[in-house]
């Protein structure tokens, strides 16, 4: 049995995980971009440091989320939890 410590890791092993974990790791590859297309752009070299820090962190998100054991059950599939229902 896996205990889960966050709410993010409950909510990723519920139905519709799956879908909430490639929203998540999308939006993390869309910050990122976003960071680097702004550093080629040219940065104060004092800020430098900390845009590529954060841009490193939003690939890091993305590399653990693809890796994580997301349930890819859809929300609407999740199981009934009194079980089957059964003949009377």
């Amino acid at each position: 049995m896996t205990t889960a410590l966050t709410d993010l890791e409950t909510r990723l092993a519920a139905p519709g995980g799956g879908a909430l974990r490639d929203a998540l790791a999308a939006r993390a590859a869309r910050l990122e971009a976003a960071l680097r297309a702004r550093m080629a752009g040219g940065l104060p070299r004092q800020d430098f440091p900390a845009w590529r820090d954060v841009a490193e962190a939003a690939a890091a998100a993305r590399a653990v989320l693809a890796a994580w054991p997301a349930n890819d059950a859809a929300a609407a599939d999740a199981p009934d939890p009194a079980g089957p229902a059964q003949p009377l």
